[in-house]
């Protein structure tokens, strides 16, 4: 309705009289007659690819619609506006009823999806604005519009009410192929009477291509139009006969052409954008637009000189001919289809064939391959979705329904205009997906909403912005949240030293200097002055650690194979490297538990290991990490003892990861059961690898130590 607004007041084109209602008065018609609490409950999480469900809910939607009564504020309105073109044109004049929902003729068309209403009364005014409001809830706009990525609330409908044209013939032009980048012909589609049959694609249509750059016609096609849709005396419209002198001419003269493409290249130049305009001539031969909206340009990327390449004699060509709508190929079973088909029958993955285009096919484009017809125009309402769902389709072949068999698996190649019986392996091409919601209501929300979660500002700890103030974002709060977290975690060994926190010393053999603070639910029956036991251990991670830790094949003793030569010389260099103040600190290992947590930080020997496990009947939260870094030898020993503890976690199911002498590893969402038999294998694996950077002296000795570990040999006995 704007649009049109703007070509008559700004471009200065010739438009019918008429008014608009506003989207913000649909919204109030809702409001107030509760049609906004029905809608939310009878399509809240429907099923839109389920036909028949959608049609009962639509149905029942649309009934109330229609049986309500309108604000009063907002009848008086529409009278008083209808008042008033009567007064200028005539009390006798006709209307055009027409959808204008927030949301059409944007980046979505909406093509085809709302009603539109032709020749009523002044008198139905009312009755007819309600219809087209509840044609908002016709099952393909339901579909289209979920497809598209809009809510029921993104789309309101604003209702345009126009003088009625008593058309001599009408059609639509675009300024520019739809198909193709490289052709910026104007394409005009035609038919005798009302356009209706042009965008429904029901009858057939003239169609002629014209140069912009030569301003000629470069290419036409007349048809024989039998058939027209006029204005009725009484109401409405009505299918008559075209006289038979008419039948087989262009219905439109030379100059009626290149004022139409004068008027489209205008609005070209004042939209900036390629324009689908809709037209009218009148009885007086006057041109009228009653139309323009964004072209929506949508080419496949495949080069079609490719197909002109191949070698195709061995297939059966079926059907030559007609107009690419949509390009691209696709096969599947033929399936013929009519008017009043029930299309919950058409079977997923079909191509359609079908004696014309029509709106109703929306519904089932997700789950067909191509649609094929007898009669349609590129410029058809159906043509425009099928675009937007890059859904190949090939239409105005005058005899697809007799050529295709029914229920044959046949290959559409909508760029050539060809079909073939089976299947064309060599024709059908992978497509990217179709990305539906682009620049959608709700595809615009999610953009926006993931700013503000995504984006990472506080990269840096060191910097001045890691601060709660400087969080912009959901990913901000959770580094800084994660940060912080972490140094309180690895602060608590500080805080256990300085006393801040009581710990429990745990009885061994031998005895590993483990000190364990509980922070609720990991022992039980400890007094302040007693040690803890593996018996006093409640925390299930830390149970099943321990046994692995003192199981009775685990020794925790240097290697046989040990050189002690090698070792003493190792020794006295970090004796030196070292003031003798700090080696002779006998540092603690640390455990803090819970009855389903273990967070274990210990030095064994001269390597260091952290152990975090949870294990709950929660099994999407349960997990076990383990890392290892250190040892006694040089970098290339230390890193083959890494090597051969990296595989022995690979072996036992754990993802590992491993940089010169450290490891890191972890497994997730297991059964306490299973991650207990791990932890379990780990403190065996703790008790074993002691100094064995010292005895492992070539890589090829490393798969010999995984296997005797496997086999229980944890002293490794040869």
């Amino acid at each position: 309705a704007a649009n049109l607004g703007e070509i008559r007041n700004m471009a200065g084109l010739p438009t019918p009289q008429g008014f608009g209602v506003t989207a913000y008065a649909c919204h109030q018609f809702f409001k107030q007659s509760g049609i906004n609490k029905l809608v939310k409950e009878r399509l809240k999480n429907i099923d839109i690819s389920d036909t028949s469900t959608l049609n009962s809910a639509c149905s029942e939607i649309k009934s109330l619609i229609k049986d309500s009564h309108l604000p009063q504020q907002l009848e008086n309105s529409i009278l008083q506006e209808m008042t008033i073109i009567q007064k200028e044109l005539g009390s006798d004049i006709r209307l055009a009823v027409r959808s204008s929902a927030t949301g059409e003729d944007s980046e979505s068309s909406f093509a085809g999806q709302h009603s539109t209403l032709l020749n009523i009364t002044p008198k139905n005014i009312v009755e007819a604005y309600k219809e087209v409001v509840a044609s908002a809830f016709n099952p393909r706009a339901v579909f289209y519009k979920r497809s598209k990525g809009y809510r029921d609330v993104d789309v309101l409908m604003s209702v345009l009410c126009l003088v009625m044209v008593d058309s001599a013939s009408s059609g639509v032009m675009y300024s520019v192929s739809p198909t193709s980048h490289q052709d910026d012909d104007l394409y005009i589609s035609a038919n005798w009477g009302l356009g209706i049959s042009v965008v429904d694609g029901s009858m057939p249509t003239d169609f002629w291509r014209f140069s912009r750059t030569t301003r000629k016609v470069v290419d036409h096609n007349i048809q024989t139009k039998k058939e027209m849709i006029t204005i009725d005396n009484e109401q409405g419209i009505v299918t008559q006969m075209v006289p038979a002198e008419l039948q087989n001419i262009p219905c439109l003269n030379q100059q009626q052409i290149e004022t139409l493409a004068d008027y489209a290249l205008k609005l070209e130049e004042h939209f900036a954008w390629p324009v689908d305009m809709e037209w009218a001539v009148d009885r007086s031969g006057n041109i009228i637009l009653l139309q323009a909206r964004p072209l929506q340009r949508i080419v496949d990327d495949v080069n079609e000189d490719d197909d002109h390449m191949q070698d195709l004699s061995a297939y059966e060509l079926i059907l030559e001919g007609g107009m690419t709508a949509s390009s691209g190929t696709a096969s599947g079973p033929a399936y013929h289809v009519q008017s009043d088909h029930n299309l919950s029958a058409v079977p997923e993955g079909a191509i359609i064939i079908a004696p014309q285009t029509s709106p109703r096919y929306v519904s089932i484009m997700s789950r067909i391959s191509g649609i094929i017809t007898d009669v349609g125009s590129v410029t058809g309402h159906m043509s425009s979705v099928a675009r937007e769902f890059r859904l190949p389709t090939l239409v105005s072949t005058t005899n697809a329904t007799r050529l295709i068999p029914n229920y044959q698996t046949i290959t559409l190649d909508a760029n050539q205009r060809k079909v073939y019986l089976g299947e064309v392996q060599t024709l059908l091409r992978q497509t990217k997906p179709v990305n539906l919601m682009k620049d959608s209501p709700v595809w615009k929300l999610v953009h926006n909403t993931l700013k503000k979660i995504i984006p990472l500002n506080l990269t840096d700890p060191k910097k001045n912005n890691f601060r709660p103030s400087g969080c912009i974002t959901l990913h901000d709060i959770v580094r800084f949240s994660h940060e912080m977290a972490m140094r309180e975690m690895f602060n608590l060994n500080r805080d256990i030293r300085t006393g801040r926190y009581r710990t429990t010393h745990l009885d061994t053999t031998p005895d590993l200097n483990i000190e364990i603070l509980d922070l609720g639910g990991g022992l039980k029956d400890i007094s302040p002055d007693t040690k803890a036991t593996q018996k006093n251990i409640l925390s299930m991670p830390f149970k099943a650690l321990l046994a692995g830790m003192f199981h009775k094949d685990v020794r925790w003793t240097t290697p046989a194979d040990l050189n002690m030569v090698d070792f003493a010389s190792i020794v006295r260099k970090r004796m030196t490297e070292e003031s003798a103040q700090k080696a002779g600190i006998d540092i603690p290992n640390y455990a803090i538990l819970s009855k389903e947590y273990l967070n274990f930080n210990a030095s064994l020997g001269y390597h260091f290991v952290t152990i975090d496990a949870y294990c709950s009947k929660y099994v999407n939260d349960n997990y076990i990490t383990f890392s290892f870094k250190g040892g006694a030898a040089d970098v290339q020993r230390r890193t083959r003892r890494a090597t051969l503890i990296g595989a022995i976690l690979k072996k036992l199911g754990f993802k590992a990861e491993q940089s010169s002498d450290m490891i890191k590893a972890e497994m997730k969402k297991y059964d306490c059961k299973r991650l207990g038999d791990r932890l379990n294998l780990i403190g065996r694996l703790l008790g074993s690898i002691l100094l064995l950077d010292m005895v492992i002296t070539d890589d090829q000795e490393i798969a010999w130590y995984v296997e005797q570990f496997l086999k229980g040999n944890y002293t490794f006995e040869k």
